[in-house]
């Protein structure tokens, strides 16, 4: 462990190796995004099959484990050991939800947050990951919010 100077690289932990933060706000309410996040968003982007909301419960994909709940504060954040596909080795990853000033009372900002990467090159890589993922969910609601508020009532 070294102590954390104020030149230490961008993304650089105090004890958890390389990390990574994206956020964005969507146009859904905090209960829908959980929602969508246990059942549609966050099997296919982890890689595995469905999401416990048990701490301890294994993370499984065809039966393989890919890692464990190590958190989970139902309704609002999960955070768990996770080895992605792309990696030789376990992370820690988590997804926070949080009620935002949209401008809407439907507004949710999601926060991903992923650390015990092991040098730069993974965490940009991993970075860019997020990013793009969570640019594609966030347009993905703006683009339903739209279809919605436009159809005959």
């Amino acid at each position: 462990m070294h102590p954390r100077t104020r030149h230490d690289p961008v993304g650089l932990t105090r004890d958890a190796e390389w990390g990574l933060t994206v956020e964005r706000t969507v146009a859904a309410s905090v209960p829908e995004v959980w929602h969508r996040l246990l059942t549609e968003w966050l099997p296919p982007w982890l890689g595995i099959d469905s999401i416990p909301q048990m701490v301890g419960a294994p993370l499984r994909h065809r039966g393989r484990t890919r890692g464990r709940v190590i958190g989970c504060h139902v309704g609002r954040r999960v955070r768990m050991r996770w080895t992605p596909e792309s990696l030789d080795h376990e992370t820690e990853f988590e997804v926070t939800l949080q009620a935002s000033a949209l401008g809407t009372p439907a507004g949710t900002t999601v926060t991903i947050h992923q650390e015990r990467l092991l040098g730069v090159a993974e965490r940009q890589g991993q970075l860019e990951h997020w990013v793009a993922v969570l640019d594609d969910a966030a347009e993905a609601l703006a683009q339903e919010s739209v279809v919605t508020h436009d159809l005959p009532g």
